[in-house]
């Protein structure tokens, strides 16, 4: 009989341990499928007025202003900086780069950062990086919270966007440009296409898990072999396109901001960079299909946005940031605007333009919020939720944002400062050559305020120079 009951009593225990293990697996299960996917849009060199949804005449992004109409397109939205490399690294820091130690082209991230994809890793994501990391070797991307990593390197740019994807200079090939993990291409393969294949095998394999898809396009960067390289047919298609538009009487300006004379290119007329903004169009256009292929689209938060503006000026100039000036490397806002686009169905009001003035360090914090998760504000300092305004709603401009850029640029920037603090910008080349601009009345920046608003002037001044991150660059360029 004592047997028996034993027997019945390690039957029932065993029963009690199967159903509490069962309900434990039930509600991670449930937790998971609960959890929001992420997708992730980084487009290299992409300005503010690049897109039609943002005003181009020219370009076609039809995918791209799909998501916007679904979603919440930012109309005052900045980069971290001008250069590529380290305003990358502000917005998965969620930091101002210089505060990273990083002030040139390139990106890093420095030793104690713990960037937003390794959180969303340690939550039980999946993460994906493709294209572009410019931070680091391929190494880092692992190291810093990415379970894969396809073709990212510390390369800024490809050789070229065909396979091989090579760089030559004459005969002599340049293989420092290589793009690593694409060798199983072949003649004809255009990069871009190829890194969409790879993320859409991904999201048929981990579509059902929690995942971040980090989409990071090596375009529209230019390639090392010319200013701009698009697939053929789409640049056939626009060279045909501009043949039916009007022409343009003045296509270029010079204009002196600093001392310096800029050359600036005032029209979107190149048929090879629209053709490579096409083929992002495209892309996106596919990663959102599969989405709803899968059935996850409703439980997805995509973001589209850029590291900073195109090539609007010198020689290698190939698109336009009017009505704002100029555009990568510089400090005024055709070279800081960006597009920014938030899609979250049935949590972000849809095709609703917001004003709010952001900047890309707020993605971070925004990211954690939309997760349900613990801000970091020792980590993402520079940066702020957006999520009150994903209602529509419009949040009051009360920060200050700064930019340091303290080096010369081929495209013809020279070393500079930058403050944003209400409706007035600074910019800062030296202790006797400053500019004062109000943003809001003069979206151009043609109308420099420095001599009638002396007051506003050394205000701005005197809060660079009190901005400890910025005060030895300030050094540097005084001395110059």
């Amino acid at each position: 009989m004592v047997l028996k009951n034993n027997c019945i009593n390690r039957m029932l225990q065993k029963n009690a341990l199967i159903t509490l293990f069962s309900i434990f697996h039930f509600i991670a299960f449930i937790g998971a499928g609960d959890k929001p996917n992420i997708v992730f849009f980084l487009v290299d060199d992409m300005g503010v007025k690049d897109l039609a949804c943002y005003g181009s005449d020219f370009y076609e992004t039809s995918h791209i202003d799909q998501l916007a109409k679904e979603g919440m397109r930012f109309t005052n939205a900045y980069a971290s900086h001008p250069v590529c490399g380290p305003s990358r690294s502000a917005i998965v820091t969620g930091k101002f780069p210089v505060r990273l130690g990083l002030v040139g082209i390139g990106g890093g991230i420095p030793k104690g950062e713990v960037i937003w994809p390794k959180v969303l890793k340690d939550q039980g994501y999946t993460t994906y990086f493709t294209g572009k990391w410019h931070m680091g070797g391929a190494d880092s991307i692992l190291k810093n919270g990415f379970d894969y990593n396809v073709a990212g390197s510390n390369n800024g740019q490809p050789g070229s966007f065909y396979y091989p994807y090579e760089a030559k200079r004459g005969v002599q090939r340049l293989p420092r440009q290589d793009v690593k993990g694409m060798e199983d291409g072949e003649p004809g393969d255009y990069l871009t296409d190829k890194l969409t294949d790879k993320a859409l095998r991904f999201l048929d394999q981990h579509g059902k898990d929690p995942f971040l898809l980090y989409f990071s396009y090596y375009n529209v960067h230019k390639p090392y072999v010319q200013n701009a390289q698009g697939k053929k047919e789409h640049t056939d298609y626009f060279k045909k396109k501009l043949s039916s538009m009007p022409t343009v009487t003045k296509e270029r300006r010079q204009v002196e901001r600093g001392g310096e004379v800029i050359d600036e290119l005032l029209v979107q007329r190149n048929a090879e960079f629209a053709s490579q903004i096409k083929t992002v169009d495209d892309s996106v256009g596919k990663i959102m299909s599969k989405l709803k292929e899968l059935k996850v689209s409703k439980n997805t938060i995509v973001i589209f946005t850029t590291d900073q503006s195109s090539m609007c000026t010198s020689s290698k100039a190939v698109s336009s940031s009017q009505p704002y000036s100029f555009g990568k490397s510089f400090a005024f806002d055709g070279g800081i605007r960006v597009p920014f686009i938030v899609r979250w169905p049935e949590n972000i009001k849809e095709n609703v333009v917001n004003k709010t003035t952001t900047i890309s360090t707020d993605i971070y914090p925004t990211l954690l919020d939309m997760l349900d998760l613990d801000l970091m504000p020792g980590q993402h300092q520079d940066g702020i939720s957006l999520s009150k305004t994903f209602d529509g709603s419009h949040v009051a401009f009360d920060r200050t944002f700064y930019w340091t850029y303290p080096s010369n640029h081929s495209l013809g920037h020279k070393g500079s400062l930058a403050v944003r603090q209400g409706p007035y910008k600074l910019i800062y080349w030296s202790e006797n050559n400053q500019e004062l601009y109000n943003i809001e009345k003069d979206v151009g920046e043609n109308n420099d305020l420095s001599t009638t608003h002396p007051e506003v002037l050394q205000a701005m001044v005197l809060k660079l120079e009190q901005w400890k991150p910025a005060q030895k660059h300030i050094n540097k360029l005084n001395m110059q």
